[in-house]
């Protein structure tokens, strides 16, 4: 993006607790390269001068009367900008570049359905404290959902402005919001684009607002729900899998179609307690009109349908190859449904 040209179809979202000069630094190079900014004062009980000298360089101060959180502070400022422009937060204390932010500006302009991050390298000089975190996290999150993310802890982030409406309704207040919205990102219909940025740390990161303790609970205690729902998932589809195929099996002339209906009821009874239970318990989403489901609801069983005719058809070709019969096709299709996994990873990353 040239100096020259100003994007206008980008909003910069900056929450801010208790700022400094790094901030107001920030500002007028951001404004050389963008139209809009939006702050979010998230209770700050010192730093008010800084706010009223960025006025002039920002589109609004949205403002908290006591502290929320980050992750409260984020939504807020989504749900003003909604789906007008495209978003980028940005983090406050002068730890990402305007050069940085205008790559994933940069970024979203083709990836325009998954969200864009800013991914730190961690060399050089980087506190422990921060090394650490992200290498346990990166692979914790891997495990749980099977997203590899170089950099779940930036606060970088570019989300097209179709997302912005659905990123503004996830749960959660503080650091695990962010964790969260990573967590969602797996139902995107893209994953995460990942650019390369610089890794600045001022003063060994003493500005930063993170609780090592409560904040780390909170965001494992989310990624440990997102975990629940795809094993407890995984529980019921092969148990009614296998509960079908075994009275099927008790019939003294089975039928060339018993996979295919054990499939088709074991699909329904988990896709629905997937979809469910991460809606209302996971993401806590509430937004279910009156009259017919939400329209998320097609969108996710249009997948469940085309993964579902994937499984059938290795289980049923693999079964009658190996000449498996009655309840120990289970076996087989939980083969064929972990092949099909592994593929969609390696095909998605």
């Amino acid at each position: 993006m040239g100096l020259d040209v100003v994007d206008d179809r980008t909003t910069i979202l900056i929450p801010a607790y208790n700022p400094d000069e790094k901030l107001l630094a920030l500002l007028p190079r951001l404004r050389e390269r963008f139209r809009h900014i939006v702050l979010v004062n998230d209770g700050s009980t010192t730093g008010k001068d800084v706010f009223e000298r960025a006025v002039p360089l920002v589109d609004a101060i949205l403002v908290h009367e006591k502290n929320r959180g980050k992750g409260a502070a984020l939504k807020t400022g989504l749900a003003y900008i909604g789906d007008a422009t495209d978003v980028i937060t940005a983090d406050a204390d002068g730890q990402h570049t305007p050069e940085d932010i205008a790559k994933l500006a940069d970024g979203l302009k083709s990836h325009r359905d998954g969200l864009v991050l800013g991914v730190r390298s961690f060399s050089g000089k980087v506190p422990l404290r921060s090394r650490f975190g992200n290498w346990w996290t990166r692979w914790f999150f891997f495990l749980m959902t099977g997203l590899m993310i170089r950099d779940t802890q930036t606060g970088l982030r570019g989300i097209p402005a179709a997302l912005v409406p659905r990123v503004a309704k996830l749960p959660g207040d503080r650091y695990e919001y962010e964790m969260t919205m990573l967590a969602d990102a797996k139902r995107h219909p893209s994953r995460p684009l990942q650019i390369p940025i610089e890794t600045v740390y001022l003063d060994e990161n003493a500005t930063s607002h993170f609780n090592p303790v409560l904040d780390a609970i909170r965001i494992y205690r989310s990624l440990f729900q997102f975990c629940i729902s795809s094993v407890l998932s995984f529980l019921i589809d092969n148990g009614v899998f296998a509960a079908v195929m075994w009275v099927m099996a008790a019939k003294d002339t089975p039928r060339r179609d018993d996979v295919l209906v054990a499939l088709v009821a074991a699909r329904l009874v988990s896709s629905h307690f997937n979809y469910f239970y991460n809606r209302f318990v996971v993401f806590r989403r509430g937004d279910v009109p009156r009259k017919g489901p939400h329209r998320s609801y097609y969108g996710y069983f249009g997948l469940v349908l085309a993964i579902g005719a994937a499984s059938y058809a290795l289980t049923e070709g693999c079964s009658a190859l190996l000449d498996v019969r009655g309840v120990a096709i289970t076996v087989v299709k939980i083969v064929a449904d972990t092949v099909l996994f592994i593929a969609s990873y390696l095909r998605r990353s």
